[in-house]
């Protein structure tokens, strides 16, 4: 099983830019695919020597997805969402689930996922990713602009 991470915590996740409206996520954002396990996400504490600005590159660098230039890395944090979750949800988690090397991508070690969000055809699972999408505390560019 993997660690949870701890409540102090921060993570990232890509938003494509049909799921953002100005500062706000479209909740749909936080759904499951219904091949999916858990939503993928990137712990920025594990860069713990660099900067937020560093941490967030990392992120980037390491990014397995094409990231659009209008989408977004939105920004939770752990235990506030977890306690504005938990409320309806009591299985919802944050795990790190490290990735490693494979087809030509670094090893990803802030690779992390939200685990215990209902099945893509809840009903319910609309109402958890709205309420994950009303923690997102900022929105990040997903690349660096070049000066």
């Amino acid at each position: 099983m993997a660690d949870a991470l701890p409540d102090s915590s921060h993570v990232v996740r890509y938003v494509k830019p049909t799921l953002v409206d100005g500062d706000r996520v479209d909740g749909s954002a936080f759904r499951l695919r219904s091949e999916d396990t858990g939503i993928s996400v990137n712990w920025l504490e594990w860069f713990a020597n660099l900067s937020k600005d560093g941490r967030l590159q990392e992120v980037r660098r390491l990014a397995r997805i094409e990231m659009r230039p209008s989408g977004r890395l939105a920004e939770l944090s752990v235990g506030e969402t977890l306690r504005h979750v938990r409320a309806v949800l009591t299985a919802l988690a944050f795990a790190h689930c490290p990735l490693s090397a494979k087809d030509g991508y670094d090893p990803d070690p802030s690779h992390s996922q939200i685990e215990g969000l209902p099945s893509a055809d809840d009903p319910q699972s609309a109402l958890i990713g709205d309420m994950i999408a009303e923690c997102v505390q900022a929105m990040h560019p997903p690349r660096l602009r070049r000066g």
